[in-house]
């Protein structure tokens, strides 16, 4: 069954990192009802009050965080800007992103969200290209400050899936809150 000189000299060791992993991949398989189950706790232990929040709308956000983290205590950090009604903007990306020519982008764009009658993913994915495709410029010129706006991150869940389960009103005000800290 086995080769005693494929047997390693040295003592056996514990790798954290290994363990993270597959606490991720335990994380990635678990039933939705038991990952709620966790994740709700953990949001509660990092200062998030997910008890104002629907149900309905608190199973979405998580689904949308559901196997994209290694431990419950990241999902606080990842998807947290669910849960509060301003986010915080990374230093470092709002300078890159929210410049003065991204205004004028975001100001169309927040137009084009506002008049969707159906407010879900495909949709929002379509409308957001064509609005690029208008523009001139490639998606990526609008993804990256329409996230930064709705999450405070670069990075993260699915946009227009988040852009969805955020929903359209709290979209547009955040869209608007960086508009007006743009000028004008």
């Amino acid at each position: 069954m086995f080769d005693l000189p494929q047997i390693l000299r040295h003592n056996a060791r514990f790798d954290l990192d290994k363990l993270h992993w597959l606490h991720g991949e335990y994380i990635r398989l678990m039933s939705n009802d038991r990952f709620y189950e966790l994740a709700i706790p953990a949001l509660k232990r990092a200062g998030f009050d997910t008890d104002k929040f629907p149900s309905a709308y608190l199973k979405a956000a998580l689904d949308t965080c559901k196997g994209k983290k290694r431990l419950f205590s990241e999902l606080a950090d990842y998807g947290g800007f669910y849960f509060v009604e301003e986010v915080t903007y990374d230093a470092d990306a709002a300078a890159k992103d929210f410049t003065p020519e991204n205004r004028e982008r975001l100001k169309k764009l927040r137009e084009v969200f506002a008049g969707l009658a159906s407010f879900d993913a495909v949709t929002l994915e379509n409308s957001l290209k064509e609005t690029a495709k208008q523009m001139g410029v490639k998606a990526g010129v609008l993804v990256h400050p329409t996230r930064l706006a709705c999450t405070g991150k670069t990075a993260g869940p699915s946009l227009y899936h988040l852009l969805e389960v955020l929903g359209k009103e709290r979209v547009l005000a955040r869209i608007e809150r960086v508009l007006n800290n743009l000028g004008g």
